[in-house]
């Protein structure tokens, strides 16, 4: 949800895993070093380990401040996020310093953990104070099925670049794991993902599961009894990710409009997430996405018994 104006800087918007977060949105979609079969953010058209200064530091820092300044409620988090992989930034350091200087808020990195195997990745993202990394397979045919990485990302290098990161780093780290059923929920999987998180230090282990339609068609998410096997599996420090919480944020329903079409090019919602994200009911939401239908403007498809909404400007 980005406000109007914004390039890089979407939200807040609530996050099941850091509370309501503010994203910066640095790599330009879908510049991406994997092309997941679950990502929310389509297919990647621009698969690449090589890392770039896609938007000045200045520019960011400049529209994060303008955010900021604008902003009643102030979000919990500053996440760095969205339509690629976060890491492919240089020089991730800087700018992280740049956010921290003008905000107390904690900076978090969502990242696939894919060029931890750099030296100057690890550098740069030890700047953050949390960082959130994934690894969704630990057998070479699944992670290479599920995630479809570039070339140079291969698994003992990735696994390599986690094992010597999180050694060294002092802050946050909830690290994830998305589960889609056929895909790695195989025995031999999770016996090798257990073994190896359970050489890491990582403060959580959190399940996820393919909740907003991805990629491919026909991937859907784990029922409730089978992540919280898993979740039993992997022992006390794992978790299955919980819904997002609400915000209290108001706006009027134009503001609303303007926000909303922005939130669904970047992913597909459900009728919850658009309320809690904007502060209206979800009867609410849904008349609102009602008459965006009705334009043309978003398109409704129902995914794992649930209704999601996308912008028309992702088909």
């Amino acid at each position: 949800m980005r406000t109007p104006g914004s390039r890089m800087i979407f939200g807040p918007v609530p996050s099941r895993r850091l509370g309501l977060s503010l994203g910066v949105d640095v790599i330009p979609h879908k510049t991406c070093t994997f092309d997941c079969v679950y990502c929310e953010c389509g297919a990647t058209t621009d698969k690449t380990c090589e890392r770039r200064e896609f938007y000045t530091v200045r520019d960011v820092l400049a529209e994060l401040e303008a955010n900021l300044s604008r902003m009643k409620d102030k979000p919990d988090v500053i996440t760095l996020s969205g339509s690629g992989e976060p890491t492919l930034y240089h020089p991730l350091d800087a700018l992280i310093d740049g956010i921290k200087r003008q905000s107390s808020l904690p900076v978090a990195v969502i990242t696939n953990s894919s060029l931890l195997w750099m030296r100057e990745v690890r550098d740069e993202i030890s700047h953050a104070d949390i960082v959130l990394p994934s690894l969704d397979a630990a057998v070479d045919g699944a992670f290479r099925r599920i995630n479809r990485p570039h070339a140079l990302c291969d698994l003992p290098r990735v696994i390599g670049g986690l094992e010597t990161f999180l050694a060294g780093y002092p802050g946050t780290v909830l690290f994830e794991i998305l589960l889609i059923e056929g895909y790695n929920t195989g025995a031999d999987n999770l016996e090798a993902l257990r073994n190896v998180v359970g050489r890491m230090s990582v403060d959580r282990v959190q399940l996820n599961t393919a909740v907003r339609p991805g990629t491919e068609s026909h991937i859907e998410p784990l029922d409730e009894e089978s992540m919280e096997k898993i979740r039993d599996f992997f022992g006390p420090r794992c978790e299955v990710i919980a819904s997002a919480r609400t915000t209290r944020m108001r706006h009027e329903e134009r503001i609303v409009e303007e926000l909303v079409i922005p939130l669904l090019d970047r992913r597909p919602c459900t009728a919850a997430d658009i309320g809690a994200a904007l502060g209206v009911s979800v009867p609410e939401a849904m008349r609102l996405m009602s008459g965006l239908v009705a334009e043309g403007r978003v398109a409704e498809r129902r995914h794992g018994g649930a209704i999601y909404y996308s912008s028309t400007s992702r088909e």
